[in-house]
């Protein structure tokens, strides 16, 4: 009988800005790598999206954030995140997800985690945060 991998050993987080809008959910090509996962695979708990400029009030429109799994071949869509509109201002919070959790987002050694995003607008706006353990 097979044992399970611990996810415990290390953590792995990384995080990226997302740039332009992507064009193909097949074959993307503006994504941007969040994690690459360890030689014994890497289990991603959380990932979390949020607007960030150096201005402290960016403005999001709407849009989607797509998570895919790379396995150094092929992409394949695993995720969406809605971005909303939101007009940021001193009173007024920027664009937060709410935390997308995951208890299957597994991926095999070498594999990555990339996201882009779905709208010109929200370029260099909206940051990807991943959370995940190395086996």
């Amino acid at each position: 009988m097979a044992t399970d991998p611990s996810f415990a050993a290390t953590p792995n987080n990384g995080a990226a800005i997302l740039g332009s809008a992507e064009t193909s959910l097949t074959v993307p090509t503006t994504t941007s790598t969040i994690i690459t996962a360890a030689t014994n695979g890497t289990i991603v708990m959380e990932i979390d999206v949020n607007a960030v400029t150096s201005s402290l009030t960016p403005t999001t429109v709407a849009g989607l954030v797509y998570v895919f799994v790379f396995d150094g071949t092929t992409y394949h869509l695993r995720d969406n995140i809605v971005v909303s509109a939101v007009t940021a201002s001193t009173t007024v919070a920027p664009f937060q997800a709410t935390p997308k959790t995951y208890t299957n987002l597994i991926l095999k050694s070498g594999w990555s985690l990339r996201c882009s995003q779905s709208i010109a607008g929200n370029a260099n706006l909206l940051k990807v945060t991943a959370f995940a353990l190395d086996a």
